[in-house]
């Protein structure tokens, strides 16, 4: 190869940046981002027939040879190399780097565009979920729309902040190309996420509540009132957790109580262990997933700095159904009750006097037994008595997690059958979903 730089389409430099207003999302992006490459041969200088492209992600950059020596076909090409390692990572292109054709790296398309069909409002139209959340302000639920989002084998659901289906399937296009541009870390920052979180208040017997929580975003503001007085009379709340998004989120809604207060957010458990002398909290709430250590192992070291601090651990998943799934087994008993955001420490909102072990734990059991109490006398026990046999079968394998296709292999039946076991299933436990049989199912 010549050391002259490679000539590029129309006779461009090639360090002149297409337009601003064109995304990398667009062939037309890379139009001006082709150029072919020269050698020298017998003294002569001598140009390749394709087009290359230089693409840089993620902290890598490759020079791609080009199929097509169109200029508009070899920029169509160049984007779909760039979406296949926006969306699939670099391992789907390593072994074709400076090697032409890309057919295998076909995504679907959209016939009027060209475009994956993923970069379309349309694609996102057939894939809105309809959503109630419960509106702290007036205690009413309120219509909104979300969407799954799903990149580099990460999935989130995204609230889209309407129930107006073309602004919400704009804003999920939106979202998804922001993911895919800027990576997760930054995109949990710009966009709010919907998480379910559980709350572990005992383990065996197995007793957790679980809400729905909208992460905090930039621009929101930061609730927590670390550099504010303390209000007398509250109980202060600490909470530990890797995710800022999460972690302001949290303080928000411990702060929406009429009995707690978040009045510092940390980190990291070494962050919290420098500064919880002077936060003093009562009760600290942590991520069961530390990066360094178990949140067993966390807890006791900030118990050793402050005996008197009770902990909480919480756990985080995609959705409800994600919680069911990933509910541990072996337990003597399961009681799984959702509560607003606003109301997440409610099991111990009644406590007074320090918050000791001892007296959380006895609130708890306070708290699960009168949940049993005010139930509707037995209708999931009546409900579930009516199940058949297999029905039960089934039933129990889908409070493990278990897919359709899972019972089916498991119980040696077809998968049109299960889904006719399921069906009868929601008709007598008078259910239409998954989880809400699953919930009757836990709390018989």
């Amino acid at each position: 190869m010549s050391n002259k730089r490679p000539r590029t389409i129309s006779g461009a430099s090639e360090d002149v940046s297409p337009s601003p207003s064109l995304s990398k999302l667009e062939p037309r992006y890379w139009e001006s981002r082709l150029f072919k490459n020269t050698f020298t041969y017998k003294g002569k200088r001598r140009e390749v027939n394709g087009w290359s492209v230089k693409i840089q992600l993620f902290g890598q950059r490759k020079t791609f040879s080009l199929s097509s020596g169109e200029p508009t076909q070899a920029a169509a090409e160049a984007c779909q190399i760039y979406q296949t390692i926006a969306t699939r990572g670099w391992d789907a292109v390593d072994h074709r780097a400076g090697k032409a054709g890309f057919n295998s790296l076909l995504v679907t398309r959209s016939p009027a565009t060209d475009r994956p069909a993923s970069f379309d409002k349309s694609y996102w139209e057939s894939r809105l979920i309809h959503r109630k959340y419960l509106d702290p302000a007036n205690g009413q639920s309120r219509r909104e729309l979300s969407a799954r989002i799903e990149h580099a084998g990460i999935s989130r659901y995204f609230p889209l902040g309407t129930a107006i289906e073309p602004a919400a399937a704009r804003e999920a296009m939106r979202i998804h190309q922001g993911v895919i541009t800027e990576g997760w870390t930054a995109a949990s920052l710009r966009f709010r996420r919907e998480l379910t979180l559980a709350f572990r208040w005992l383990e065996n017997p197995l007793a957790w509540t679980y809400t729905t929580i909208h992460t905090w975003k930039s621009g929101d503001e930061i609730t927590s009132r670390l550099d504010r007085p303390s209000k007398s009379g509250l109980r202060k709340v600490a909470v530990i957790d890797p995710d800022a998004s999460l972690r302001y989120s949290l303080a928000a809604s411990i702060n929406a109580h009429d009995r707690f207060e978040c009045n510092s957010a940390y980190a990291s458990v070494a962050e919290a262990g420098r500064e919880i002398n002077r936060s003093l909290p009562d009760l600290v709430l942590i991520n069961f997933s530390q990066p360094d250590q178990s949140a067993f192992v966390a807890l006791e070291a900030l118990q050793a700095i402050r005996p008197s601090l009770a902990g909480l651990f919480y756990s985080e998943f995609e959705d409800s159904d994600e919680l069911f799934k990933a509910t541990p087994g072996g337990s003597a008993g399961y009681l799984l009750k959702r509560t607003p955001s606003f109301r997440l420490l409610e099991p111990i909102s009644e406590t007074t006097g320090p918050l000791t072990r001892e007296l959380v734990a006895s609130k708890i059991r306070e708290y699960f037994q009168s949940v049993v109490a005010t139930m509707p006398s037995g209708p999931s026990a009546l409900a579930t008595a009516k199940l058949t046999p297999r029905e039960h079968e089934i039933l129990t394998l889908m409070a493990k997690g278990q897919l359709a296709k899972e019972i089916a292999e498991v119980l040696g039946i077809s998968i049109w059958t299960v889904h006719g076991h399921v069906k009868s299933i929601f008709e007598k436990l008078n259910v239409h979903t998954r989880t809400e049989a699953v919930v009757k199912f836990l709390q018989k």
